[in-house]
Order: C-alpha cells, then structure tokens, then sequence
C-alpha cells in the first residue's frame, strides 16, 4: 500500500468529535464518587481521561487523596473487589449521561466529508466499552460523524495506551503501514496510544479535556485568559510528542496536508 501519503485517520470521540469540553465522561465519574459519599472534583476526574473507564476509575480510587476520602468514608481502602462492584454501575450511568452529551461538534461532518473525498479512511477508538455506546453511535451517524469503524478497549483486550484498538482498526479497514496514519485526540494517552502503534499525533485543544470547559464557559473567558489555557496545553501535549496542535478536529485537513509532505520526503512519524 501506499507509504507517502495519508491513509487513515483515527478519532477519539469525546472532546475530539463530539462532547465539547468531554463533559459526558467527567460528569460520570464525578457522580460515581458522590453516590458513595464521596466528593471528587473535575480536575481530579479528568486526570486519567481518555483510558479504558475500568482502569480510569481504579486509577482514581489509587489516587493518594481520594483513597484517602474513600477510605475515611468506608473504613477500608479500595480493593479490585471495589472496583468489580462499581464498575457495572458506573457503565449505566454513562449510558445514561451520554444521552446528553454526544453532539457532534462544528466542523467536523465537513472535515470527514472532505477525508472521503480524498480517499482517507477513518474510524474511532475509545475509553467506552462496547456497552456504552449505542445511543452514541446512534446520535453520532445521524449528525454528520460516521467512520469506518467504533473500536473499544473491550473488543480488543484492552484499552490506551496500548496501541490495540488502533491495530483492530487498520486490520478492519484494510490499511497499512501504521506510518501512514494519523491519531487525533485530546488526552496524553491519546498521544501515547499513536506513539505505540506508530502514527502521527494529533492533539486537539480547544473542545478537549485539557481545557475541560463547554463552549459556553469557554466563550465566557477572557481573551487572554482563553489564550493562557490554550498555550499551556499546546506546551504540554508538545513537549509529551505531539506532531501537531490544534484548536479543534475541523482544523485538521492542513495538517494531513504537511503530513503529506513529510511522508513524501521520507520522514516518519
């Protein structure tokens, strides 16, 4: 196949392509610890985000304060045990909340037009399981986001940032090399999963989880204080390996541009 041009695109999905802010995953977890009688905040919440739910949620029970929190309010410390009892839950109440949040964002039905029209496959991998997403999916195709091909980290072992999910991908799609691809998404992991499977990254910075904010709140800022926010994640997710920065998914196509370049000029990622 060819190794001098984009190929495929692959897409997280909250933050990425729908969900401005990732507010529907946040807004989950936050009400997961309350229900038990413990507070979380956001920024605590986030800190995981874009890993498989499972092992964001133990990965939140293991963080030194809210274990602590956890374990003052139980009487014992979070155990696997735990986790297999919350687990379940936790899956109905994202059902559930991501019916309010799974918009697909501006620009996007437009910027995924134009990569079919190039000939550019695309599809999504996620921190959902597969249980998680049918009214997503359902509300995704039917406003304008439509990829190949939704990959979870249940269909495949496991989730970022273990580049699996990206390889079911290419498999499904028929597409190599992995060179030739290009990982969008808004989290470190998602930066992460296209080093391990050997893509171009690109982090999105605006609608994302590192600025966190809907477009509402984000509107409500300063400009100066929008522009705080945004040089510090793009300083961030640069400085962890990101090729490429954007403000939003819809600014994409200018960047498989110079990808072409480089490709063609024998670089890679």
């Amino acid at each position: 196949m060819q190794s001098d041009k984009v190929q495929a695109v692959i897409f997280d999905l909250s933050g990425t392509v729908i969900d401005f802010g990732s507010r529907g995953p946040v807004v989950a977890f936050v009400e997961l610890f309350a229900r038990h009688g413990v507070a979380v905040t956001e920024p605590e919440a986030r800190v995981p985000m874009g890993a498989h739910k499972r092992d964001h949620i133990w990965s939140m029970l293991n963080d030194p304060s809210i274990k602590q929190r956890w374990t003052e309010r139980h009487g014992a410390s979070p155990d696997a045990a735990l986790l297999d009892h919350l687990y379940p839950e936790f899956t109905a109440l994202q059902v559930e909340v991501l019916e309010r949040h799974s918009e697909v964002l501006p620009g996007v039905p437009e910027m995924t037009a134009e990569l079919r029209r190039r000939g550019i496959r695309f599809s999504s991998t996620t921190g959902f399981d597969v249980a998680m997403m049918e009214g997503l999916i359902r509300s995704a195709t039917a406003n304008g986001y439509n990829p190949d091909i939704f990959v979870c980290p249940d269909m495949v072992g496991g989730g970022r940032p273990a580049p699996w999910m990206a390889f079911h991908a290419a498999r499904t799609m028929g597409v190599y090399p992995m060179s030739t691809f290009v990982k969008v998404g808004d989290t470190p992991v998602d930066i992460a999963e296209a080093k391990n499977a050997g893509m171009w990254a690109v982090s999105v910075v605006a609608t994302g989880n590192e600025i966190g904010l809907s477009a509402e709140q984000l509107a409500a800022l300063s400009a100066g204080e929008r522009a705080s926010r945004f040089r510090a994640a793009r300083e961030k997710f640069l400085a962890l390996g990101a090729h490429y920065v954007i403000d939003t998914s819809a600014d994409l196509l200018p960047v498989i541009d110079a990808i072409d370049a480089r490709l063609a000029a024998g670089e890679r990622p």
